[in-house]
């Protein structure tokens, strides 16, 4: 079963661990290059999740999970933009 994602969205953590860090960045970079493995049916046990997927989608302009989410979140952490 798929567990229903929370309506309390954490932007930017896309791993859903209580920080936003690359690894953020990466794993929506893994779930788009490799959805078999890391997507969110993905057969590797720290593949997204909807959670993750809702935390993830940053950039406003255009819905659901980009590599240009995965950019802003870098940004982010090179304090290139204030807030996600």
């Amino acid at each position: 079963t798929t567990k229903q994602p929370e309506t309390n969205i954490v932007r930017g953590d896309a791993n859903c661990d209580g920080s936003i860090d690359m690894a953020d960045a990466v794993l929506i970079m893994q779930s788009l290059a490799n959805p078999n493995k890391y997507g969110l049916d993905g057969s590797n046990s720290k593949h997204i999740t909807s959670q993750g997927q809702l935390n993830g989608d940053v950039d406003d302009e255009v819905s659901g999970l980009t590599s240009n989410d995965a950019l802003k979140i870098q940004k982010f952490l090179l304090n290139l933009i204030n807030e996600l």
